[in-house]
This record gives C-alpha cells, structure tokens and sequence, in this order.
C-alpha cells in the first residue's frame, strides 16, 4: 500500500496577495503529482493574531504555549502536516514581523513540547518569497526559513534549476499591488512567469520529496523503531487510515 501524504501551505502575508498565488500555484502543482495520494491544505495569516514570543518558559511546564491568540492552531496544523510550503514577503529585507512571531514560538513551543528533545519529523519544507526590489532581501528571507527549517529537524527541498535554487523567488519591479505577481504574467513580464514557474517545480519537489519519505519510513519501519527518534513519525504512519 502506498502511503499518501498531507501537504500544507502558509501565507505569510499580512494582506490576500502576491504570497498566496504563489502558494496557491505550488499547492496546485503538488496535488496533480498524485491526486489520490495528495491532500493540500491553504491557511493564510492575513487577519490572524499571532503575538511574539515574551520568553516566559511556561511551555516548560505545561509542554505547550500558554499565550492566547491563533498561534495553537497554526502550530497543530503544522505538526500535523508531512510537508509545508510557506510563502513569505519581505518586509525589511526579511521575514514580516508577525510571521516572525510564529517562527519563534513554533521552535520554542515545539522543543518545549518534547523537553529539548524534539523527534524527527522528516517534514518536507519548500519556501516561496517575493519582494517589491531586485535583490530586495528575497533570498535573505528564504534562508531564514531554510535556517529555521534545519533547526527544527526538517527537510528543505527546492525545485528545479535554473529558475529555483533555494527555493521561488520574485519581485514584482516595485509594484505595491496585491496582484502584482498575477498582472506582471499576464503582461508575459519573463521575472514573474519564471517566479510562477519556480513556484509550480518547487510544490512538484516537495510532493515527490514527500512521498518518497514517507513510503520510505514505511519500508524500513523495523529499522528506525530500534531508534526512539523516530517513534512519532512511526505512529503517525501506524495511525494512519
């Protein structure tokens, strides 16, 4: 049996924009490597309330955060997932400060959780960002998440050479539109249809990335249950209907 695989995408926006129809293109992209085998799931940060981490230690003690707002969901969602594809705009020449605020508290939060000792979870992570400037700090932006994404014990994949290296990468020649992105191809500007199409390989990667590890796990189950590292990934796949 082959063992299918949940993929989601994270706007990172604080508005309905350029980062979401680039996940959304990603997004669509994994679903047709295998659609009996893909489920996609979009959420968008634009209108949620995420609140920077105040280093209070209390997710030592109850092993989750205790700040009231929407970061819980986001975090189990996250959790839940075998693979996420985020999608950021630069802000500053990195990360927006709200999407920050999630970043921190994903790490904090998740070595609370398992007392230092976070599991590996093979979770595949593509990165999609885009900026207003050429050399605006859109790489810098990916690398942050690819940082965090070994940090955290995961997989960062990108898609295919020569329009992805790192990751999708985009401006939008200083347009502030939300559509920008969107308007740009339709003008056949050749820097966003190469965005587009780095955003289109990079959700294929993962999806294939994915689905790779996971049946993989599968396969050599009696191997990795002799190595307590890999026992949530183990159960996660047991439980799996």
């Amino acid at each position: 049996m082959v063992l299918g695989v949940k993929i989601l995408g994270i706007s990172g926006s604080i508005r309905h924009g350029n980062s979401e129809y680039l996940l959304l293109k990603a997004l669509e992209s994994a679903k047709k490597v295998a659609p009996d085998l893909i489920i996609t799931e979009f959420v968008s940060t634009a209108g949620l309330i995420i609140n920077p981490c105040i280093h209070c230690l209390a997710c030592v003690d109850h092993r989750r955060c205790i700040i009231k707002d929407d970061f819980e969901d986001l975090f189990n969602k996250w959790l839940e997932a075998d693979a996420v594809i985020y999608s950021i705009p630069v802000f500053h020449l990195g990360i927006p400060a709200h999407f920050k605020a999630f970043i921190d508290r994903l790490g904090q939060t998740l070595f609370a959780k398992y007392l230092d000792k976070p599991p590996k979870l093979l979770k595949v992570i593509g990165v999609i960002t885009q900026g207003t400037d050429l050399g605006g700090g859109e790489e810098l932006t990916a690398i942050q998440i690819i940082s965090h994404a070994l940090v955290m014990g995961c997989i960062p994949v990108a898609g295919d050479p020569p329009e992805s290296y790192i990751g999708a990468i985009g401006w939008t020649r200083r347009s502030p539109l939300p559509d920008a992105i969107e308007r740009l191809a339709t003008e056949r500007d050749p820097d966003a249809n190469t965005t587009i199409k780095a955003a289109e390989s990079l959700g294929r990667r993962v999806a294939y990335t994915t689905l790779i590890i996971k049946n993989g796990v599968g396969v050599l189950a009696d191997l990795l249950s002799k190595d307590p590292w890999y026992s949530l990934y183990l159960s996660k796949i047991a439980n799996q209907p």
